[in-house]
């Protein structure tokens, strides 16, 4: 069974299996049954990390098809992989985001619904992409959306770059203010540099940073630096999709509270007293697929 596929014809669940062949190539069979038509194909594809996952994935599309006719196919896509290289950015690199957008728009999705993605020129690369926002992700926890409408948290946005994001978060959640934090960093070396809180008085208070991803988290370490040395209380994070590439600890013991993500790319068995998962397919029930 595909632990990272799953398939509903007309929401009925069809059971898949996955393998490597002895040359390592994946390889892919829906072993259950399928019509002879349906209205809709929807496939989810969690944690999509390279292009081996995207075979598969390219495999259980053609497989569907040859059998079914289908007349409209959507592909829930939580993490959108290869978003954070979504331009040149040095000499001699690639726009990776562009060269992954040209293979999935082969598999003629009429819905290709992404949480959160990282880039703006996602919309532009992916043939009919549907992007569910922040604001809907994050209030599918039912405690962040609990202490934002009681003023519990005060919003904290970790750069420049995601302040369209949370100005959404606070209107959907009635949040009375955030505040604006700043950084530096090398696009070479991806070094950071230069923290800094811009505007909003954190003394005192219970903040929660909100940002699309977590990778090494940097960025938060950084900035939970910041905001205790400006009086804040206690500092959490909200992120949409957790790499959590050090390990939940590395933030955990450096300055971070409590951690909410959801599972997006986190799976769902892992497990922390101060992290709080958020399903997915909740999400994507709130959203009406």
């Amino acid at each position: 069974m595909s632990e990272k596929l799953t398939l509903w014809l007309d929401d009925n669940p069809v059971a898949l299996s996955s393998g490597a062949f002895p040359d390592g190539a994946g390889w892919l069979k829906v072993s259950g049954e399928l019509p002879a038509s349906a209205t809709l194909m929807r496939i989810r594809a969690v944690a999509l990390r390279d292009m081996n996952d995207f075979m598969l994935l390219a495999q259980l599309v053609e497989a569907v098809r040859h059998v079914t006719d289908v007349t409209f196919s959507h592909l829930e896509l939580p993490w959108l992989p290869w978003a954070r290289q979504d331009r040149h950015m040095v000499p001699g690199d690639s726009f990776a985001l562009k060269v992954f957008a040209q293979q999935l728009n082969l598999l003629a999705f009429d819905k290709v619904i992404v949480l959160d993605p990282h880039s703006d020129a996602a919309a532009a690369a992916i043939n009919n992409m549907v992007a569910v926002p922040q604001q809907t992700c994050l209030l599918q926890s039912r405690r962040l959306r609990e202490a934002l409408a009681a003023g519990e948290f005060m919003l904290v946005a970790p750069d420049a770059g995601a302040l369209k994001k949370i100005d959404a978060v606070v209107k959907a959640s009635g949040a009375a203010e955030y505040a604006i934090l700043s950084k530096v960093r090398d696009v070479a070396s991806g070094a950071l540099t230069g923290f800094a809180l811009l505007a909003g008085d954190v003394a005192g208070k219970d903040v929660l940073i909100v940002d699309d991803l977590c990778d090494a988290g940097g960025t938060f370490l950084g900035s939970a630096q910041v905001l205790r040395d400006a009086g804040a209380r206690s500092v959490s994070l909200y992120v949409t999709h957790g790499i959590f590439s050090k390990g939940i600890d590395n933030l955990l013991n450096n300055g971070i509270d409590a951690v909410y993500t959801t599972t997006s790319l986190a799976p769902a068995n892992l497990q922390h007293p101060q992290l709080s998962l958020i399903d997915i397919d909740a999400i994507y029930q709130a959203y009406g697929r």
